[in-house]
């Protein structure tokens, strides 16, 4: 698999990405035998609209997966179990399907994200700037692209420091799939607001984010 595919069933693990490509040594062992193992667990596709059944499902899928990424972003069962709560705040108080959580080590990076850990900014990065670069280039030209992209970013980061961003990231999906479809959707924005003008020629055919994934791949 590529650095910058996104479309797989699951981004897998972020940190084992990042060692790969910069060949470094702290906790790549580990990191990379948690991403031979499938992070999709077959009991993570069991729907449910109990709170206490689906945190079991997210517990044994963290605990068997994800567990060289916890150790290496600091993350514990009750931040990650905190951060799926939050998500599917709606869903319990209307006591509706919970979305499974078929992503677990991605949600991990996100909890870490949200709890400030700079090794898992600093590694998501490096392993989704690729994507969310080409995803702004179908919409702005190359310079623009770039720049705005770290804009995105930057804003990324503040809003998941105010409880927003990643911290609204729950697992159902990749999560460079799910940065790809925001980015998208706040560049959107920013064009109908007027803040944002795209020429003709560079605004292409429309893609829609639920291709988005086979588009960028």
């Amino acid at each position: 698999m590529t650095n910058d595919r996104h479309g797989e069933s699951c981004a897998r693990d972020v940190g084992a990405r990042v060692d790969a490509t910069n060949s470094r040594n702290t906790g790549k062992r580990a990191v990379q035998a948690c991403a031979q193992r499938p992070q999709i667990a077959a009991d993570s596709h069991t729907f449910t609209s109990d709170w206490d059944t689906h945190r079991v499902h997210i517990l044994r899928a963290f605990f068997r997966d994800a567990g060289p990424l916890a150790a290496r972003y600091r993350v514990g069962a009750d931040d990650l179990l905190a951060q799926v709560r939050e998500t599917s705040h709606a869903q319990l108080e209307r006591k509706s399907l919970l979305k499974p959580v078929v992503c677990i080590g991605d949600l991990t990076v996100a909890t870490a994200c949200r709890l400030q850990r700079s090794n898992a900014w600093n590694e998501l990065w490096i392993f989704a700037e690729p994507s969310m670069t080409r995803a702004a280039m179908a919409r702005l030209p190359e310079t623009l692209a770039l720049t705005w992209t770290r804009r995105y970013w930057t804003t990324l980061r503040r809003e998941t420091e105010l409880g927003r961003g990643l911290a609204r990231y729950d697992g159902a999906r990749p999560i460079r799939l799910w940065m790809v479809e925001q980015l998208l959707g706040t560049l959107e924005a920013e064009r109908a607001a007027g803040r944002l003008a795209i020429r003709r020629e560079h605004l292409g055919r429309p893609l829609q984010l639920r291709i988005v994934g086979n588009m960028l791949a």
